[in-house]
């Protein structure tokens, strides 16, 4: 039976497993994500950090002549947050997703009219991607159960499933970072267990000499004697005839270990294509934030916001709304800003140019503007003319001794 056959007859039936079952229900995603071994400090921190900025950035819809519409019903839920899910909680769960387990699907819901009602995050684990080897077409395989034994499959269309992703490397699903990194958090994991058990010995320790007549017994005994009346007397130590005691001091933590850990961090950094300030290591040869951000921007949050912004415009705008050109626009515009001096400069040169108004300074800064004539409008500086102005209409001091002298 083919997958549209499945459909027909899931149509025809009444459902048993609601659909809240295989949906995220709860804002927060920790039961979903305990069938997972313990997430280390690197990997929280770069995927909380991640999800944090891309669900700050503000969303908006233009058109093909860049002005901001607010008739476009997807557009409207979102802004909002769809169900429960403020905007902010919405895209960051949706992100931690994409981090955490590789992918994150949203299912989509319309109206009668054909219009994005609702939306909801699928429960992960419950959505694979599957092909109709009848049709060739691509379906999402939800499976949905209840606190029995009692389980549902249904398919979605590809078209009415939001899935954002890693990269897929020639399959269907995107690739889980996690197990991307099993070695390094593997190795990781045996390293903790080391430092943990040199944190419960002693920090430290003690060389006993013995006198060159001592059988084995006796220096074994000895021992053995030394050490339990250090542990009954706090470290006190008495020596006997025939025995040197010398106290050894030494780290509590090996600082080899120290180094493994960097390594570590190193690599979570690598495969999720974040600076590896992002997770602890401060070593940078960058001179300014300026720069970090740059790299942020273009080896992680660009791309990312290339494919949210592609998947929302093929999958949630009607063909009337492609028509007059409406798509999606995350502004990361914030993210490029400067220190405060290198800002000022650079919107001096915009404005000079022509490029911005002033009002349009007091925007990208998330001022109000300021509703007084010639705020809007756009100057260029007076030393700028056209290349193939006539040189006797400059209004500079040179300019009118080259014409006069002819």
């Amino acid at each position: 039976m083919s997958i549209l056959d499945r459909l027909r007859s899931f149509g025809r039936a009444k459902p048993k497993a609601s659909k809240q079952e295989y949906f995220l229900n709860d804002p927060g995603l920790i039961p979903y994500l305990v069938g997972k071994d313990e997430i280390s400090e690197g990997i929280f921190s770069v995927i909380s950090r991640v999800s944090n900025v891309f669900a700050s950035l503000p969303l908006k819809m233009i058109d093909v002549e860049f002005g901001q519409p607010d008739d476009c019903p997807a557009y409207n839920l979102l802004s909002e947050g769809p169900r429960y899910f403020t905007k902010f909680d919405f895209f960051r769960d949706v992100e931690v997703l994409r981090n955490y387990q590789g992918n994150a699907y949203v299912q989509i819901f319309r109206n009668i009219n054909g219009e994005v009602a609702d939306m909801a995050l699928v429960k992960p684990g419950a959505c694979h991607p599957v092909i109709d080897m009848d049709s060739g077409e691509l379906y999402y395989q939800v499976t949905a159960t209840d606190k029995g034994s009692y389980k549902q499959v249904i398919y979605v269309h590809y078209m009415e499933m939001l899935h954002f992703k890693q990269p897929r490397f020639g399959g269907l699903e995107g690739t889980d970072p996690t197990k991307v990194l099993t070695n390094t958090l593997g190795y990781d994991r045996e390293v903790r267990k080391i430092s943990l058990s040199q944190l419960k010995g002693s920090n430290e320790g003690l060389k006993v000499k013995f006198a060159s007549n001592m059988d084995e017994e006796a220096k074994k005994a000895t021992v053995k004697n030394i050490a339990d009346f250090y542990r009954q007397n706090g470290g006190l130590l008495v020596e006997e005839n025939g025995v040197e005691i010398e106290r050894l001091q030494r780290e509590l933590v090996d600082s080899k270990l120290l180094d493994t850990d960097k390594v570590s961090r190193s690599r979570i950094a690598m495969v999720y294509n974040v600076p590896e300030h992002f997770i602890g290591n401060n070593q940078s040869s960058y001179s300014s934030q300026e720069q970090l951000n740059m790299e942020f921007l273009t080896y992680n949050l660009v791309p990312t916001v290339n494919q949210y912004e592609a998947e929302l415009n093929k999958k949630t705008l009607s063909r009337a709304e492609k028509a007059k050109g409406y798509r999606y626009k995350f502004n990361i515009a914030s993210l490029l800003r400067a220190d405060t001096q290198a800002r000022g400069q650079f919107y001096q040169i915009m404005r000079r140019g022509g490029a911005y108004s002033a009002n349009d300074v007091r925007r990208f800064e998330d001022l109000q503007p300021i509703n007084k004539t010639g705020m809007d409008d756009y100057h260029i500086s007076g030393d700028l003319y056209p290349i193939d102005m006539d040189p006797t209409l400059r209004k500079t001091t040179s300019s009118k001794s080259v014409a006069e002298n002819g």
